[in-house]
C-alpha cells in the first residue's frame, strides 16, 4: 500500500508526539502514606466527633449559652484546635462521660471558652 508524502509526514509527527508526550500524560504520581499518618487522621476525626457529640448535649449547650457561647461558634473553634489541644479536650470529655461529674463538664466548657478567647 502506498501512502502519500503528506500522510507519511502527519503519521510520523503524530507518532513522535504520542511517544514523547504520552507517558507524561499517563504517568500518575501517587505516594504511599504511612500507617501512622492514616491513624493520626482517623484519630483526629474521632476526637472531633467525640467532642462535637459532647457539645451537642442539652446540659452542655445550656451551660455554653449561660456563658455567652453559641454552639456553632464552639463547633468552629473545636475544628480549628491543634492536635495536642484536641487530644487533651477529648481526654477530658472521656473523663466527664465516665464520671458523669458536672464539675468536669463545667471545667471543659471553661477550657473551651479559654481556647476561644485565646484564638
Amino acid at each position: 500500500m502506498l501512502f502519500s508524502r503528506s500522510t507519511k509526514f502527519i503519521g510520523a509527527t503524530l507518532m513522535s508526539l504520542m511517544l514523547t508526550h504520552g507517558p507524561a500524560v499517563c504517568w500518575a504520581e501517587s505516594e504511599m502514606i504511612s500507617t501512622h499518618e492514616a491513624l493520626a487522621e482517623q484519630t483526629r476525626s474521632q476526637n472531633i466527633q467525640e467532642v462535637q457529640d459532647f457539645l451537642s448535649r442539652s446540659d452542655i449547650q445550656k451551660l455554653m449559652v449561660e456563658r455567652g457561647l453559641s454552639t456553632e461558634e464552639a463547633s468552629l473553634r473545636v475544628a480549628s484546635l491543634s492536635e495536642v489541644e484536641l487530644r487533651q479536650l477529648s481526654g477530658q470529655v472521656q473523663q466527664a462521660r465516665a464520671g458523669g461529674d458536672i464539675l468536669v463538664a463545667v471545667l471543659i466548657v471553661v477550657l473551651i471558652i479559654y481556647l476561644i478567647k485565646r484564638i
